[in-house]
């Protein structure tokens, strides 16, 4: 588990700069098409999970919302962007320590469960890294190499650290 909040901003950094660059090659896949619509389905599912995610940690989860949106691109550009902000901004007012803090909620089946707040968030990133993947093949299949959205690459662009 990283070891400071710094640390797991850097991950939500490198999230939202992956989520930009899949949200950017699936222009390539033609709107209406079932390649477009699954892609877009998942990252719309990216997006709303952290929205989900976040609220559950700040204690203000909102009832019961569908996990497989369908966001325009746009829309799922704006949110994922949104939901990473405040992800980012939780996490700078966090302690070390705050990271193995439980936290109690339900998942989408109503199902009661405790995860610290470093494993929810750690959860979050490797979520959207899942996603992005298929979107990748996704891109593959239609003839349109994905971009490289390894965390390595992340770190190795100017001015990546």
């Amino acid at each position: 588990m990283p070891t400071d909040p710094s640390r797991l901003i850097d991950l939500f950094d490198y999230t939202g700069w992956a989520n930009g660059l899949i949200l950017d090659a699936m222009e390539a896949l033609e709107d209406g098409t079932e390649p477009a619509g699954e892609a877009l389905r998942l990252m719309s599912h990216v997006a709303r999970a952290q929205e989900i995610w976040l609220g559950r940690v700040q204690g203000t989860e909102a009832a019961r919302q569908p996990i497989w949106p369908v966001f325009s691109r746009e829309e799922c550009r704006v949110r994922a962007g949104a939901s990473l902000q405040a992800w980012r901004t939780h996490l700078a007012s966090c302690t070390t320590e705050a990271l193995d803090d439980p936290i109690a909620y339900r998942n989408s089946k109503g199902v009661a469960f405790t995860s610290t707040l470093g494993e929810i968030a750690l959860h979050v990133v490797n979520h959207g890294t899942h996603h992005r993947a298929q979107v990748s093949r996704i891109l593959r299949i239609a003839g349109h190499p994905p971009p490289a959205t390894d965390y390595i690459f992340y770190r190795r662009r100017p001015g990546g650290g």
